[in-house]
């Protein structure tokens, strides 16, 4: 049987579909969702077959497997309570569902990065060659630019949506490799300087406005930059316990950030503030 590809991007989206969908039917918002098994929708048939032949080396390919696997499961149990009429019950499946939907999505995206950086050298056929130049320049530099002018001056900007994911994971791989060399060879950058920040406090706050969205991911935004920056200045005074606190706290805000990115690359499906280069595994 012929390998079958996974559009990530069209992964992600899937799932944080299936969340809203059973936050509709728990609210009485939504009818009848029919759910399929874990190993019978789109994702399971692509973890079953291509991805843990090809990708059984990743640590995050497990990790992918176990939360969808726990997603259906608790899914299944939530439309149990809604049919029943166990609102109870229903409310807190659901709470497990949300955690389960993030750690999806942070896994998805980590597999993402896994496959990148093992082409960063030699790029594999399907995955965005643009992207892998941004994220790998060389020499390595902490701010990955991933705003476009659309009017050729410092106005309206696109986000690079799937860039600033990766982006974003890519500083949490970086600050575990920072405690090695106690965070000498890392630089800490404020929020508002990055091309996340630039965007949110440009372009999409002025087309935006105060979204509910928008307002949580730039909360996660500034408060991820802000535990970077403990990581790193308590490595170099060797305040280790402390520096591990911080870094718990900034991964718990890597996922935040792209479970956020995803939410607004749903709410803004058909806009121009945003861009993907979707990734095929």
């Amino acid at each position: 049987m012929p390998a079958i590809e996974l559009d990530v991007n069209a992964a992600r989206l899937a799932h944080l579909r299936w969340e809203m969908a059973l936050e509709d039917l728990v609210d009485g918002k939504g009818g009848s969702t029919p759910l399929q098994g874990h190993e019978d929708c789109d994702l399971g048939t692509w973890i079953y077959g291509t991805g843990l032949s090809r990708y059984g080396k990743s640590g995050a390919m497990w990790q992918l497997k176990s939360s969808h696997k726990k997603f259906h499961v608790l899914a299944a149990d939530t439309l149990a309570a809604v049919a029943a009429g166990n609102t109870v019950r229903a409310n807190e499946t659901l709470e497990s569902v949300r955690r389960l939907s993030g750690d999806i999505l942070f896994q998805l995206t980590a597999l993402e990065l896994d496959v990148i950086e093992s082409c960063a050298d030699q790029p594999a056929p399907g995955l965005p060659g643009r992207l892998l130049r941004i994220l790998f320049p060389q020499p390595p530099r902490p701010d990955v630019r991933l705003v476009q002018s659309r009017d050729g001056g410092g106005g309206r900007r696109t986000l690079n949506v799937t860039g600033a994911r990766l982006a974003h994971l890519k500083w949490i791989r970086d600050l575990q490799r920072a405690f090695r060399g106690h965070g000498k060879a890392m630089a800490a950058q404020p929020s508002d300087e990055c091309s996340l920040g630039v965007w949110i406090h440009g372009t999409a706050m002025k087309e935006l406005g105060q979204t509910e969205t928008l307002k949580a991911l730039d909360a996660a935004h500034k408060r991820f930059h802000h535990e970077v920056d403990i990581v790193l200045s308590s490595l170099r005074h060797r305040k280790f316990r402390t520096a591990d606190e911080a870094y718990e706290d900034a991964l718990a805000l890597s996922g935040a950030i792209v479970s956020l990115l995803t939410r607004l690359q749903f709410e803004l499906m058909d806009s121009t503030l945003l861009s993907s280069q979707s990734s095929r595994l």
